[in-house]
C-alpha cells in the first residue's frame, strides 16, 4: 500500500510558510508604507486574520513577530483585486 503524502494539507506552493521564508520579509507594520500609506496597519491585521473574499495575507511568526513578504503582498492584491 503506498504511503500517503505527508504534505497533503498544503493547498498551493505560495501558502507554504517555508516558501515565505525565501522571500523579501517585511513586518506587518511596514505594509502601509509599501502601499504608500493608503491603508492603516489595523487593515493589514484584518487581512491576515479575516482576509478578503476568502483570501488571507500570508504571514509567518518569527521571533515573536508577525511577518509577511513583498511577494505575498503582491499575490494577495492580485487575488483580491485581479
Amino acid at each position: 500500500m503506498p504511503s500517503p503524502n505527508q504534505n497533503h494539507f498544503i493547498k498551493d506552493v505560495a501558502s507554504n510558510p517555508l516558501n515565505l521564508m525565501t522571500e523579501d520579509l517585511i513586518g506587518i507594520n511596514q505594509v502601509p508604507k509599501q502601499l504608500q500609506n493608503r491603508v492603516h496597519v489595523s487593515t493589514v491585521w484584518r487581512w491576515t486574520n479575516r482576509g478578503i473574499k476568502g483570501v488571507q495575507l500570508e504571514t509567518i511568526k518569527l521571533g515573536g513577530k508577525t511577518l509577511t513578504s513583498q511577494q505575498a503582498l503582491g499575490r494577495f492584491i492580485k487575488r483580491t483585486h485581479g
